[in-house]
């Protein structure tokens, strides 16, 4: 008999939510089957069979289920077990429509607790078309909020690439944030109500990052104006090649993998006091966020890849942020971070190193300028704000600043990003 045991699926969870069973009870089985959908705060993990044999579950879809928890077993070929009872689903107060959903459909806990809290009735939950209702899902589909709350609407950024599968319609409409009003203030005016917004799970994850962040690393900043006329004239150029969205952030994070071996402790990770772990490659992540939360996926061993091959995992990445479906691996291993805040009016943008990395570097929007050349003449270029936020433990202002002047140069002459890696 092998156990089946929830892995430990990231730092910033405690528990996480069994959404589905993938193998019905007492199904054969085979090593490496999927059997189970795990949902952390950030993704969808599918869980694998370390063996052959024949599936028992033990806890039910839509349980709350913590690392290293048993959730089932897998038999072996000719054992036989007095079939266990599966634990069902905990619940500390009755929730109103938790009973099991027809046509198939999956609602999890997590996803009834807030359409409790939202007013949201199941038939509208239902014309979503989806197969598993998730948390995210009810706060990204859900339609106006309940009565007497105040309606806040978030409108989601286009990616600039097609969407290669059908889209919900709910897609094009992100759920409103619902405003909750809670125990009111009292001023030289009256009473006035005071109103409350639960945070989406991706947000309450982004949070707890960035505090541990600020609370255990010792971060420093420095910033360089790099020139990037040529390198958005080749990005235009690769794009149309390629047949696919390029520009600056897949230039950047081509450079910054290009990096990796000039500069070994910008990717490197603290070990302990007097030791840092060097890494056998660059897993560089990039932050993507079109309105359903932030998420930062990595680009695995990005310094063993050709541009072409960076360039096809960023827009699949973008494919993947407008649903919200992230695996946990996707997710997972990075150790240098690249920031994307390239809207026209960001002039510069700090950000916070995450923990167990050592540095995070920012991309702002690209600025038009006049200059003189060699000649003497006025000429026009465009230029961006790269900034370099770092543990200051690891590496020293000369150090942040010979990397940052490294990465600079590449953007300057980014035909140098188009050979091999």
């Amino acid at each position: 008999m092998t156990e089946i045991r929830v892995p430990k699926l990231n730092n910033n969870d405690t528990e996480y939510t069994l959404v589905e069973w993938l193998v019905d009870d007492g199904k054969p089985i085979a090593e490496g089957d999927p059997v189970a959908l795990v949902e952390t705060s950030k993704a969808a993990e599918e869980l694998e069979s370390a063996a052959e044999g024949v599936l028992r579950q033990s806890l039910a879809a839509g349980a709350v289920c913590a690392p290293g928890d048993v959730i089932g077993h897998v038999l072996a070929p000719g054992e036989t077990v007095e079939a266990a009872p599966v634990a069902p689903v905990a619940s500390a107060a009755p929730v109103p429509g938790a009973e099991s959903s027809p046509a198939g459909v999956t609602i999890t806990k997590p996803a009834r607790v807030l359409m409790s809290e939202w007013g949201i009735g199941e038939e509208q939950v239902l014309g979503w078309g989806l197969k598993v209702v998730r948390r995210t899902d009810v706060e990204r589909f859900a339609g106006p909020p309940p009565a007497g709350t105040t309606e806040t609407v978030v409108e989601a950024e286009t990616v600039g690439e097609t969407e290669t599968k059908p889209a919900s319609p709910a897609l094009a409409s992100p759920a409103p944030a619902a405003l909750t009003p809670t125990a009111p203030t009292h001023s030289a005016k009256g009473t006035v109500p005071t109103l409350s917004q639960a945070l989406p799970s991706v947000q309450q994850a982004v949070g707890r990052s960035v505090l541990t962040s600020h609370q255990t690393i010792p971060a420093a900043y420095t910033v360089v104006k790099v020139d990037v006329t040529r390198a958005q004239t080749l990005a235009a150029q690769e794009g149309k090649r390629l047949r696919r969205l390029v520009g600056l952030p897949e230039l950047l994070l081509s450079a910054v993998a290009r990096s990796y071996r000039a500069f070994p402790l910008c990717f490197a990770r603290l070990a302990d006091a007097r030791t840092a772990e060097l890494a056998d490659a660059a897993h560089v992540g990039v932050t993507m966020d079109v309105g359903q939360g932030l998420f930062v996926p990595v680009v695995e061993r990005a310094s063993d890849l050709t541009f072409e091959e960076i360039v096809e995992a960023v827009s699949g990445f973008r494919r993947t942020v407008m649903s919200g479906t992230f695996r946990e691996s996707e997710l997972s291993g990075g150790n240098i971070t690249v920031t994307l805040h390239n809207d026209l009016d960001v002039v510069a943008a700090v950000p916070f190193v995450f923990p167990g990395q050592a540095c995070a570097l920012a991309l702002a929007g690209p600025q038009q300028e006049l200059f003189l050349d060699s000649d003497g003449a006025v000429t026009a270029r465009t230029v961006v704000n790269v900034g370099l936020a770092y543990d200051h433990r690891l590496l020293n202002g000369r150090d942040a600043v010979l990397f940052l002047q490294r990465v600079k140069a590449l953007l300057q002459s980014p035909e140098k990003l188009l050979g091999e890696a």
